[in-house]
């Protein structure tokens, strides 16, 4: 029994000696370099879509805008020829009342001196 036990520790401790501790080989540290490029890559693959989503939603925005924009600017065009119109009708309405005033203005003063010319021609 002895020559067991003895054969029994020197396997065991040839055992345990032939396990090599654990090392990193080029293999390994190769690998490990890879994933952390390909987690930056995932990273950056992330943010930039992240990224492009908020341009996206920046250009509708923006989009939308300009037409609210473009319809104020048409709608205030509209109101601008509609008072320019009505403004214009109505110094056209002075003009007329003016110029109105100033027939019936010769049209008295010539009645004034007529009949004082017909009088007076009368009276020859």
């Amino acid at each position: 029994m002895r020559g067991t036990g003895l054969l029994l520790a020197l396997t065991a401790a040839a055992c345990v000696r032939s396990a090599p501790a654990p090392r990193q080989s080029e293999a390994m540290e190769r690998s490990a370099r890879m994933l952390q490029q390909l987690e930056r890559l995932e990273a950056d693959l992330h943010q930039g879509h992240a990224e492009m989503a908020t341009y996206a939603e920046l250009v509708e925005r923006h989009t939308q805008t300009e037409q609210i924009a473009c319809k104020v600017t048409d709608e205030h065009v509209l109101d601008i020829s509609r008072l320019a119109a009505v403004q214009e009708a109505r110094m056209a309405q002075k003009r007329e009342d003016r110029e109105g005033r100033v027939r019936k203005r010769k049209v008295v003063a010539m009645a004034r001196t007529r009949p004082n010319r017909a009088f007076a021609r009368q009276a020859n």
